[in-house]
């Protein structure tokens, strides 16, 4: 029985024996350095009880100092690739690493690396964390790691525009319908929130109204216990706005907090959704009469459009419109009639300008050829009887014409002999 507890002893020395040699060959092959000083954001923390308390979101700044063995082996006088790695505990797969570069013995190295800390601490107002650092090369392995307590916390005020769904582009005269999501990121109730939208290249502004944010969202059926919030928002595109790319401004905010990001979106213009189409462009009629013409107005785009028309005409040519003002409906067209009507004979050429919103949408030109008809032609009263006597003589002369060539062309007539008679 002894025998067997002393042979237990043994095999529990050996194998104590084993690891810590073990232990040892694995220093010294991979403890070609040490770290000998860690700075965060400034402040000394290797070997130290500091819990640093540092903000969520933050990129911290690290110096991590390091000294490279000082080796007696003629062949180990430099160890290649070294790295200084640091991560945050828990996210090893973001973790930050320096340049490589060659540590050579009993050389001192220095090198700053900067760390983004956690953001979305989701429902805790703080977390406790570790800043993990190691000095490593892939030849020699991990030379020394350490690691520092700190606790990560939100900042007291702080929005987030979490979410922006809006269309890529948008009809002018349309609404631009975005869908908006705020975080309250903060430690402290965001109160009486407003989301602002701007568009400052056409000078449009609209503002909503989320509340108060809480901190943690508590759920319920409260909306102060929640911590985001999503709301439906509208800014109206004016009809005129010419086509262009935009820059959509969203900004959020309250009395202790700002935040504020960008989108853009395509505005078409009016000009795309209006067709105008006119059967006939031109016409000839005779002074006294009236020629109409017609002009088709086809709304393409998605709401309802006011059309305002004005004719700009020579002085002569009398032009009515059947309609001034017309509305009409998505998808829908409309025509209106143009009379044209004149009592001096000439070429004339006017143009029927399309308006809505203040902006003109199209201009068609139309042309009018007048003829002599019923009514005056517009002639000095000297040339008309000039043109009466001209044609009176050319028919006086036709006629003295006719009756010389008869003349002419008649036989003389013989005279009748009577012989003399002697009784």
């Amino acid at each position: 029985m002894k025998s067997k507890k002393n042979m237990a002893m043994k095999n529990l020395l050996v194998f104590f024996v084993a690891v810590f040699a073990f232990a040892i060959a694995v220093q010294s092959v991979s403890a070609f350095g040490q770290i000998t000083s860690v700075e965060v954001n400034g402040v000394e923390a290797l070997g130290g009880t500091i819990d640093f308390g540092e903000f969520a979101g933050d990129r911290v700044p690290v110096r991590v100092v390091f000294e490279a063995s000082d080796d007696d082996d003629e062949f180990l006088e430099e160890t290649r690739d070294v790295q200084i790695v640091v991560w945050i505990s828990g996210e090893r797969a973001h973790a930050v690493e320096s340049d490589r570069f060659d540590a050579l013995e009993g050389k001192t190295y220095a090198r700053t690396i900067l760390v983004e800390l956690p953001f979305d601490l989701d429902e805790n107002l703080e977390e406790s964390r570790r800043l993990e650092i190691a000095v490593e090369s892939d030849e020699e392995g991990t030379a020394d790691e350490t690691s520092i307590d700190l606790t990560v916390q939100r900042e007291s005020y702080l929005l987030e525009i979490l979410a922006v769904n809006m269309p890529q582009d948008v009809k002018a005269g349309q609404s631009l319908t975005l869908d908006i999501v705020l975080k309250n990121r903060g430690r402290q109730l965001a109160e009486d929130t407003f989301l602002r939208i701007r568009i400052p290249e056409l000078g449009l502004e609209t503002q909503t109204y989320f509340g108060d944010l809480s901190s943690v969202d508590t759920g319920g059926d409260e909306v102060d216990r929640e911590d985001a919030v999503e709301r439906r928002t509208y800014i109206r595109i004016p009809a005129d706005a010419p086509l262009g790319l935009y820059n959509v401004v969203i900004e959020a905010f309250n009395s202790d907090s700002f935040t504020s990001l960008e989108k853009r979106v395509l505005v078409g213009g009016a000009q795309e959704d209006t067709l105008v189409v006119t059967p006939s462009n031109s016409k000839t009629f005779s002074t006294g009469d009236t020629a109409v013409y017609e002009l088709t107005l086809v709304n393409r785009g998605s709401v309802v459009r006011v059309y305002n028309i004005v004719a700009d005409a020579p002085k002569g040519l009398n032009i009515d419109l059947s309609d001034t003002v017309i509305v009409v409906p998505a998808g829908s067209s409309k025509t209106v009639e143009i009379s044209a009507a004149s009592t001096l004979r000439d070429d004339y050429s006017f143009t029927a300008i399309i308006n809505s919103d203040g902006k003109v949408v199209s201009d068609e030109t139309f042309t009018a050829t007048v003829t002599e008809g019923n009514g005056s032609s517009g002639v000095k009263s000297t040339d008309n009887a000039a043109i009466l006597l001209t044609v009176i003589l050319a028919i006086v002369f036709i006629v003295l014409l006719v009756v010389l060539i008869v003349l002419l062309t008649r036989k003389p007539e013989q005279k009748e002999e009577f012989g003399e008679s002697y009784y």
